[in-house]
């Protein structure tokens, strides 16, 4: 089986290790690049062809919604899934109405992670169980 390609774009370097530790414990996972910000997650997409992103929105540069954007451009076929501090459901709202299969808290991203991956690959939109506690439907 060929491994799933993926971005981890976060701008710290703590977080982007964490995500990969995760990530390695499934073998059908292959991270590709890492990332700390924006407008080199969009170039590395248009480079490396990923086929999930995990993005964080709180980015140097241009934000992880506005990278999505032009992820979403040139790179319709890539999945995003964010992957942030912030649990305004009105932030989830705007991050799944972009197109985003996924949004993981990264409070529970040791939970949450390899779950919303695997949604995104099978064309699956996922939300982590603390949005879902502030109410979301």
């Amino acid at each position: 089986m060929t491994p799933i390609r993926v971005l981890i774009v976060d701008d710290h370097g703590i977080a982007r290790r964490g995500i990969r530790s995760v990530l390695e414990s499934n073998p059908e996972l292959e991270v590709v690049a890492e990332t700390a910000d924006g407008e080199e997650a969009v170039q590395k997409t248009r480079d490396l062809h990923p086929d999930i992103i995990l993005l964080d929105i709180s980015l140097p540069g241009i934000s992880g919604i506005e990278a999505a954007r032009r992820i979403r451009q040139c790179a319709p076929e890539t999945r995003v899934v964010f992957v942030s501090q912030h649990d305004s459901i009105s932030l989830v709202k705007e991050a799944l109405d972009l197109g985003a299969s996924g949004y993981v808290v990264k409070s529970d991203a040791g939970r949450d992670l390899l779950p919303a991956v695997e949604a995104a690959r099978t064309g699956q939109v996922f939300v982590s169980r603390t949005v879902i506690a502030r109410g979301w439907r």
